[in-house]
């Protein structure tokens, strides 16, 4: 009897058991649903898989990098400006990208508002085109997430600077080797993700000051039309600033007060028209470990730079390709020609 009643548990149990199974993996039961609903999102939501149908957007390509699990768009070869809007109309099932590149490009001459339909770029890339105007809020979609913008080396004559402060995450800004010819200094204040700035290239006049960019580390002012650095000009409040360049100005004087003090900070006055280095202008960036190029000024190399070879040796700090007007270079000559300053 008793084995009897132990084989009758055995069914029942086994019995239930299969039950169970059959509920758990049953393609109606709301378990296996559920892992297969998961299985498809994640799979909508891998990056490969999020390209546009690439007839839409030709001749734009769309490319996945699966080393960085990111998604490029190059449309280096768009043939218009409606063209590009149009390419933006199409479904974009993945609406956040690395990368927007056109490069080598003579069809498109403007940039216009909202050009991109609410697709964002981390990194936007427009070079060596013939863009000429950037409009307001061309870029509006890139606000919150843009930390490279790199238009070198195009034809821009009109740059939205009024909306740069917006960018809250920009760290790389290059609008070098354009044809601006008034860049506003103020604009860029309060871009604290800021750390290069070049706005080489432009033959621009340059107005207003840098200030309030506290990780700045680089900024590139050459081959522009500034002739007098003011007070204050850059007073950034980083203490990451390593070089300002200024080379390749038309620059005669220099105000005291005119750069932040920082150790190690590398200033390039090159190829300007200064015909003095005055103490109370240079002396505090040297004293805190600065260095300044000179070379290419016609200095006069009288008493007014004796403080270079006082015992403090500040002389040394200053780039050894420095000349005087004849020619003869600032670490040649004699100290004792100053014993009368």
């Amino acid at each position: 009897m008793k084995s009897h009643t132990i084989i009758l548990l055995y069914i029942v149990a086994e019995c239930v058991c299969d039950q169970i199974n059959r509920h758990e993996y049953s393609p109606t039961s709301d378990v296996y649903n559920q892992s297969k609903v998961h299985v498809k999102q994640d799979d909508r939501h891998k990056p490969e898989q999020q390209c546009p149908d690439a007839e839409d957007i030709a001749p734009c390509t769309c490319t996945y990098n699966s080393v960085s699990n990111a998604i490029d768009l190059n449309c280096s070869a768009v043939e218009s400006e409606e063209q590009l809007k149009q390419i933006f109309k199409a479904d974009f099932p993945f609406k956040n990208f690395r990368e927007f590149r056109i490069e080598d490009n003579n069809n498109i001459k403007v940039l216009e508002a909202a050009v991109f339909n609410g697709i964002s770029f981390e990194k936007i890339n427009i070079e060596h085109n013939h863009l000429e105007v950037i409009e307001l809020q061309a870029l509006n979609s890139c606000y919150e997430t843009a930390t490279v913008i790199s238009l070198k080396s195009n034809n821009i004559t009109s740059f939205p600077f009024d909306e740069l402060s917006q960018f809250s995450k920009l760290s790389y800004l290059y609008i070098r080797e354009n044809s601006l010819s008034m860049i506003p200094a103020d604009a860029f204040h309060g871009l604290t993700a800021l750390e290069y700035l070049d706005i080489s290239g432009n033959h621009a006049d340059i107005v207003g000051t840098f200030q309030d960019l506290p990780n700045l580390r680089y900024i590139e002012l050459s081959s522009n039309a500034l002739t007098t650095i003011p007070a204050h000009f850059s007073e950034t409040g980083s203490s990451n600033l390593s070089y300002i360049g200024l080379a390749g100005n038309s620059i005669v004087s220099v105000e005291p007060g005119a750069f932040d003090i920082v150790d190690g900070l590398n200033i390039d006055m090159w190829y300007n028209s200064l015909s003095t280095l005055e103490e109370a202008t240079w002396r505090p960036n040297l004293e805190a470990g600065g260095t300044l190029r000179t070379a290419n000024n016609p200095l006069v190399c009288g008493c007014d730079i004796a403080w270079l070879f006082g015992e403090d040796q500040l002389l040394g700090q200053v780039d050894m390709r420095a000349t005087c007007t004849d020619g003869e270079y600032l670490h040649n000559l004699d100290p004792s020609i100053f014993d009368n300053c």
